[in-house]
């Protein structure tokens, strides 16, 4: 009896990670294919021409997560999971953006950097042994500081470098990475007896570690930006 509910709580962990890293594989899908549709058939120019449509495509995706947390515990899985797929769809076309700063080769070699260095993260979060809470803590932290004051050196025309912060970011997301697929794998094994739960659980990660993955390719795409320019 002990081996075959061990067998069971192990199937579920197992099928809870794997629909998590295809939630966050089918995001990551929407949003290069509506950012690449909006770009190559020219609907980001009419997008971000007509007023205030440009601020709701930018603020939309970030009032959407925010109530996505929110969601986790009244919601339906089936809710989250539309808020996510519909969080992907619509931050598409902010990233179809990058096409205008950024050559399709560079976007290219910068998401498969971004893809090798996101799996040996995985496996880092998977390994290791050291309680990853306290590094994911002050790197989170570390974050809104950098946000923060991003805000205020362009409220004020400072200027910054550029490379720096993107360094510095990319550091952070490292230790933010490791430390988020950690934590899922211990939360996903706690719930493997609450199969609602632990469905909604695994949607979470998913937005979790497609924000991860987004944000290390972002800096590294501005670092080979700065590197291409130099």
């Amino acid at each position: 009896m002990f081996d075959n509910t061990s067998t069971i709580t192990d199937y579920s962990h197992k099928s809870a990670l794997t629909k998590s890293f295809l939630w966050m594989f089918l995001g990551l899908t929407i949003t290069a294919v509506v950012a690449g549709v909006t770009f190559t058939t020219g609907f980001i120019y009419t997008l971000f021409s007509i007023p205030f449509v440009n601020l709701v495509v930018i603020f939309f995706p970030f009032i959407l997560c925010i109530f996505f947390g929110s969601a986790m515990r009244s919601s339906s899985s089936t809710k989250i999971k539309v808020m996510f797929l519909l969080y992907a769809f619509s931050l598409g076309f902010s990233m179809s953006t990058l096409a205008l700063s950024y050559n399709l080769g560079m976007i290219a070699t910068a998401f498969g950097i971004s893809a090798l260095y996101f799996l040996c993260l995985t496996f880092i979060g998977f390994t290791t042994k050291k309680d990853l809470s306290k590094l994911g803590t002050i790197c989170m932290v570390g974050i809104f500081v950098i946000i923060f004051s991003q805000l205020l050196f362009m409220l004020f025309h400072v200027t910054y470098s550029v490379r720096l912060y993107s360094i510095v970011g990319l550091i952070l997301f490292t230790g933010i990475t490791a430390w988020d697929v950690q934590r899922m794998n211990k939360i996903l094994m706690i719930t493997s007896s609450q199969a609602v739960e632990q469905e909604k659980i695994a949607i979470y990660f998913a937005l979790q570690l497609y924000l991860d993955f987004l944000n290390i390719f972002l800096y590294i795409l501005q670092l080979l930006g700065l590197h291409s320019d130099n």
